[in-house]
């Protein structure tokens, strides 16, 4: 039998900077239209 206590870590998780540059922001703003464009498809074929 394991008498072992588990206690969660809250220790910060690593983060990566992308570096928000003005392409890096067009290319969100374009997935994010094909996310939204996707989605519609997906509701109207429901």
């Amino acid at each position: 039998m394991n008498n072992e206590f588990q206690v969660p870590s809250f220790a910060k998780r690593e983060t990566y900077d992308f570096g928000a540059t003005h392409d890096t922001f067009e290319i969100y703003k374009e997935l994010n239209a094909i996310s939204e464009e996707i989605e519609e498809c997906r509701l109207r074929n429901s």
